[in-house]
């Protein structure tokens, strides 16, 4: 499956830059056990691992049309991977000296048209969740509702941790997406995204 994956690597990178969403899931498939054991080397943390992983495969795909002429896309992967290990590692450096602030707190200052917000984001947010394949959906529901781990997902539904792990990246992929063509807004990050959710689903 490598093998065969690395001799087409260069036809599947030129159909992720036109939006190729399959080509986009073998990237995903076959980087996965790549990054994953990198970062979780560095910053020995398995969530924070798997939430960066997703970040990473997120940037990928937000900057998929720069892959056409790409040529050396495993050196690009490990750049950004061994930039974001460094970058989390050190974070985890310096939270462990500060009292965590809450990165909603000057937004709540205006209760009110949070709330207006809030509302028409979880209406809007709601809507994407229902337009996920239902498969998707299910996987994403289970991690973000009943905070299911990937492990515990893989078992209740007969399939690999790999494919819950690919379900999860493309779910949030299309909702960064369906909430910037919707709202207008421009979610850059996952931990965004999945702020959002924990607030809202």
């Amino acid at each position: 499956m490598a093998s065969t994956y690395l001799n087409n690597e260069n036809e599947i990178l030129l159909r992720v830059a036109e939006g190729d969403e399959k080509a986009f899931a073998l990237i995903v498939d076959h980087y996965t056990d790549i990054i994953y054991p990198h970062l979780l080397s560095y910053i020995k943390n398995a969530e924070k691992a798997e939430e960066i992983t997703q970040d990473i495969f997120l940037r990928i795909w937000n900057n998929r049309t720069r892959l056409a002429a790409m040529e050396n896309f495993p050196g690009y992967v490990y750049i950004i991977t061994r930039n974001r290990a460094k970058t989390a590692f050190k974070e985890q450096l310096a939270d462990r000296a500060k009292v965590v602030i809450d990165p909603l707190s000057d937004i709540l200052a205006d209760a009110e048209a949070v709330s207006l917000e809030v509302k028409e984001l979880h209406r809007v947010l709601q809507q994407a969740i229902e337009n996920l394949p239902p498969r998707r959906k299910e996987v994403f529901l289970l991690s973000r509702v009943e905070n299911l781990t990937y492990d515990q997902i893989a078992a209740q539904l007969n399939i690999s941790r790999s494919a819950v792990r690919q379900h999860i990246v493309e779910a949030l992929v299309f909702l960064r997406s369906y909430l910037k063509e919707t709202l207008g807004m421009i979610v850059s990050h996952t931990g965004w995204i999945l702020l959002i959710c924990d607030l809202l689903v």
